[in-house]
């Protein structure tokens, strides 16, 4: 079996156990909708991207049923995945998927993004997180854990350009990174536009930020002048 068989094929049994599972963990019920959605949105962002190809480490914040990192795990096997979230009851599903896909690069933490970020400060090349909060939220949430020169990204709609990016433009100089590349692409048969948001760490980000769990979404420092 060549390797892009083998990744296809683990890729298909990924979404038939995801949308199957017995608690909900995605929106999509068809396995085009998932394939389109979740993969194809998880893949055409990342594949000529030079920042996430040259990192070794990479965490997800808030993965929820594995999307992007059980997904990239698939594809990179060379790449160490770190798969965060707060929910049990996800982190017991994805322990199930990794063992039935045989994944040996994927590292699961039920904790909360600020309690992670005590234990693994500056640990990452790359980090990423999807639908898990507003912009300045999730970028306060994601930047601690990555080492100086390294790379956060968000995933966004077109409304991220009307709705949220005038608070992202707030919490840049307080985090120490750096508007670094917008890419453009398209997803599924409607061609949905689609936003990868990345950001490269200028330097080291401050101790005091993530502030304490409840903090950061409660008063969102975006909002903070």
């Amino acid at each position: 079996m060549k390797e892009s068989d083998e990744k296809a094929e683990k890729i298909n049994k990924y979404i038939d156990m995801l949308i199957n599972y017995p608690v909900n963990l995605t929106a999509y019920a068809s396995e085009k909708d998932a394939y389109e959605n979740l993969i194809l949105d998880s893949i055409i962002s990342i594949e000529a991207e030079d920042s996430f190809l040259n990192s070794k480490r990479v965490v997800d914040i808030g993965t929820g049923g594995g999307i992007p990192g059980l997904v990239w795990a698939i594809y990179f096997p060379e790449k160490e995945f770190y798969l965060v979230d707060s929910i049990s009851k996800k982190i017991q599903a994805l322990k199930i998927f990794i063992k039935e896909l045989k994944l040996t690069n994927v590292y699961l933490f039920c904790e909360r993004a600020e309690d992670f970020a005590k234990t693994h400060r500056e640990y990452f090349d790359f980090a990423t997180c999807k639908a898990l909060a507003r912009s300045d939220i999730a970028l306060e949430y994601l930047t601690p854990l990555v080492k100086v020169n390294g790379f956060i990204s968000l995933f966004k709609g077109p409304s991220y350009f009307k709705n949220e990016k005038k608070y992202t433009q707030n919490v840049l100089k307080k985090l120490n990174i750096a508007e670094f590349k917008e890419i453009e692409y398209e997803i599924g048969e409607d061609k949905k536009k689609r936003y990868f948001i990345l950001f490269k760490k200028i330097g080291t980000t401050p101790q005091n930020f993530p502030r304490q769990v409840g903090i950061p979404k409660k008063f969102p420092l975006g909002e903070i002048k």
